[in-house]
């Protein structure tokens, strides 16, 4: 299901696979999940939209229903197998799926209104995160909004998961994908109006925008 390139990353090879995870790991409310991201990430009627590390592109369509047929849905991944997968099931003349990485975003300055990332910061490799948000700031439009989200397990998960690093004497699990971790970067590139809320769909949402 996931490969881990040198460059790029963890990317997504079995897109039927990881589809069946995320059912399993959402207790089968993903699509509420994805409609709450959509809601929070502001994109409205005419917007034109980015979904970095895009997967199997639920996002991406429903940030596509959300904009509306005057605005666009970008859809990018480092996974080919994930962007074939998305451009013969999603053929909406607004949708596009583009392969690259998340520090080498192929879009012009400030081009977009919305950026999301989503469950991705953490698949990135360390030494290129500070390039990917970097990217996301040049190739938002002033005032458009970013949107980051990752798991936020519930208390019960994080418990057991604790207990077991406990024993063995490990760091918290949980820290590499808690998506507060960036916002001193997303601070240092210039954005503000940070927000942070968790989901009860064991997810952190962290957001902010380009002054502007």
């Amino acid at each position: 299901m996931f490969v881990d390139a040198p460059d790029t990353g963890v990317v997504i090879e079995g897109m039927r696979r990881y589809n069946l995870f995320t059912t399993v790991w959402f207790l089968g409310r993903h699509r509420r999940l994805l409609a709450e991201l959509a809601r929070a990430s502001g994109a409205g009627l005419g917007d034109d939209a980015v979904d970095i590390g895009c997967g199997p592109g639920k996002l991406v369509r429903v940030l596509g229903t959300q904009v509306g047929p005057r605005g666009k849905a970008i859809g990018i991944d480092p996974s080919a197998a994930a962007i074939d997968y998305n451009r013969r099931r999603d053929t909406r003349p607004n949708h596009r799926y583009i392969q690259a990485p998340a520090q080498e975003l192929p879009l012009p300055d400030a081009s977009v209104d919305v950026v999301t990332c989503t469950f991705v910061m953490h698949h990135i490799p360390e030494e290129h995160r500070e390039a990917a948000i970097a990217e996301m700031w040049r190739v938002l439009r002033p005032g458009g909004r970013l949107l980051l989200a990752d798991a936020h397990p519930s208390r019960w998960i994080r418990f057991l998961f604790g207990r077991t690093a406990h024993r063995r004497h490990d760091a918290d699990p949980f820290e590499a994908i808690d998506i507060r971790r960036y916002t001193p970067a997303l601070n240092a590139v210039g954005f503000t109006d940070f927000d942070y809320r968790s989901s009860r769909h064991m997810t952190g949402i962290s957001m902010g925008r380009k002054p502007g």
